[in-house]
């Protein structure tokens, strides 16, 4: 008994402290801020933190639901599934094998130590001329160095630090902020700038630090804690790799390249030059044949199906691999960005992305990267994403089809408002961009030329149909329009300019009434507005419902920390 009443206690606190609870699951302010961010949570408005506990629980429930009814298992959806693991997969392996070496546990550690706080820092700016600027200061490095130095023990005699920003700083922006820089957070600005600015504590200056951009005098106004302040030691060892994984990024494409190398040589990868040159000749074939066509882009996956007498194409540790292994291994890859091959070097390239993710693969079983909790979390992320837009696509395929009452209803409802036409006016128009040649074709006119032939000679308007233009309402066609609603039926303007600088010249054809639209012409389109509303309710319902179905409770609290 007393076993279940501490239970009972401790499950009962787990609430308390939990953002909600789905399906009796508690999820903490942890979970929230891994998807959302502390900070993104702290600077939102009420409504934007409705809508974003809205959209945390919509994607947990969702996910629930399409996996209850087994979406997952649908051909399709598992095919997507399989691919997007697949490319998480070969990404963790370069994340794990290539990445991770490079980055110290040093790094890592003094990493650790300072993305827990952020610091409010003001800097002075004293550059020189060999800074990469488009107006370098007129002094040398060494003197850059001394006037820094002078600044600096000015400022830690008490001088006003705005008043010798504005004064003697090069940043350009400094007349804007007074070289306030706003809250800074490790890893968020150059290396030698932040080791320096993280010394400090609250109200210090530094000595003069050299960047590329010349010497700072830094000013630490304050300190506070990160957002990652609350974090536990393996979720705060995490982030603190990718931070410290940032300072190395230059480095990563060449240790790629090199990784990639060695995979080659490890694997004995071969390609056969006649398999190559006669698909390399097919996608030539199908390129001009597209060209003919009106396409542009050959379907690579299609055309690879279809090619039977290409034999072994890649030689991967003493296995031949066909054509149509490349064709089914592309498909991971999404077909906009499938590359485009125009000669014998950009196929192999294209073939190497084919074969680099399969050896990653490879790989990634040897050395257990299936198994790391971040491919593990991040399939949980990629399995709930696809499900919960599958199960909002499966809510909008089931719902409710507009029938001819409710298009009905609907037209008589919003007849007077939507489906209610102003008078229009019926004109032909002459066109043409020379005055001299609108006032000699009024003339012509006048003295008994046919105005609709020389409108299809001289109009730049509907010269086909004599000029003759669409009816339109009041307030079109500016100018032109205006001076169409002031004549009468079968009355002819003088020459009007236009905005754009050509010239008209109008003659009334006849006025049409003020009418309602027949419902015939609009059904299709107030089909449409009813279906997408229907969808949209047939989603926002569905979602309730399923609140409901999983016993979904918000803390009320969360929002008022």
């Amino acid at each position: 008994m007393n076993y279940i009443v501490l239970c009972l206690f401790a499950y009962s606190i787990l609430l308390s402290n939990s953002v909600v609870t789905i399906n009796q699951t508690p999820y903490t302010e942890n979970d929230f801020y891994k998807e959302y961010g502390k900070k993104e949570w702290l600077d939102a408005k009420l409504q934007q933190k409705n809508d974003l506990i809205d959209d945390f629980i919509n994607r947990r429930v969702a996910t629930l639901a399409a996996t209850e009814i087994g979406l997952q298992n649908k051909p399709d959806i598992a095919r997507r599934l399989h691919n997007r693991y697949y490319i998480e997969l070969v990404n963790q392996t370069y994340e794990q094998l290539v990445a991770r070496p490079l980055v110290s546990q040093e790094s890592i550690q003094k990493t650790k130590t300072h993305i827990v706080e952020e610091r409010l820092l003001h800097h002075i700016l004293i550059g020189h001329d060999a800074v990469q600027s488009q107006d370098p200061p007129d002094r040398t490095i060494d003197e850059a160095f001394l006037q820094a130095q002078n600044i600096s023990k000015e400022l830690n005699n008490g001088a006003n630090f705005v008043d010798y920003a504005i004064k003697y700083s090069d940043d350009p922006t400094v007349f804007q902020n007074e070289g306030k820089l706003d809250w800074i957070g490790w890893g968020r600005t150059i290396p030698a700038f932040q080791n320096a600015a993280f010394l400090l504590k609250k109200g210090e200056y530094s000595r003069p630090v050299l960047t590329d951009f010349g010497y700072h005098i830094i000013f630490c106004e304050d300190v506070r804690d990160s957002e990652h302040a609350e974090l536990n030691n393996e979720e705060l060892n995490e982030i603190a790799y990718f931070v410290a994984r940032n300072s190395i990024a230059n480095k990563l494409g060449q240790a790629a390249d090199e990784y990639d190398q060695k995979q080659f040589e490890n694997y004995g990868v071969q390609y056969n030059e006649t398999a190559l040159n006669l698909i390399l000749q097919k996608i030539e074939e199908q390129t001009k044949k597209n060209k003919i066509s009106g396409q542009y882009k050959v379907d690579l996956i299609k055309l690879f199906t279809s090619i039977d007498n290409a034999g072994v194409v890649a030689m991967l540790n003493n296995k031949g691999y066909g054509i149509k292994w490349f064709a089914e291994n592309l498909k991971m890859i999404p077909s906009g960005r499938h590359p485009q091959i125009i000669d014998l070097e950009s196929l192999k390239k294209a073939f190497n992305i084919v074969v680099l993710q399969h050896l990653a693969i490879q790989e990634a079983h040897k050395h257990n990267v299936h198994e790391h909790p971040n491919y593990i979390k991040q399939k949980k992320k990629l399995y709930q994403s696809l499900l919960y837009d599958q199960y909002l696509r499966w809510l909008v395929n089931n719902a409710e089809k507009p029938d001819s009452l409710a298009v009905n209803k609907y037209y008589m409802d919003n007849k007077d408002e939507k489906y209610f036409e102003d008078q229009k006016v019926s004109v032909r128009e002459i066109k043409v961009l020379n005055k001299e040649l609108a006032d000699s074709l009024l003339l012509e006119i006048k003295y008994g030329a046919n105005f609709i032939e020389l409108a299809e000679e001289y109009s730049k308007t509907n010269p086909g149909k004599g000029g003759l233009i669409d009816p339109f309402t009041k307030g079109k066609y500016n100018e032109m329009g205006r001076v169409a609603f002031s004549l009468s039926p079968g009355e002819m303007s003088t020459v009007i300019s236009n905005l754009d600088r050509s010239y008209s010249i109008v003659l009334v054809e006849n006025f049409i009434a003020p009418e309602y639209i027949s419902l015939s012409k609009v059904y299709n389109r107030i089909e449409s507005i009813l279906k997408r509303d229907y969808q949209k309710l047939a989603k926002e319902n569905g979602l309730k419902n399923l609140r409901k179905k999983y016993n979904v409770v918000i803390n009320t609290g969360f929002y008022s920390e």
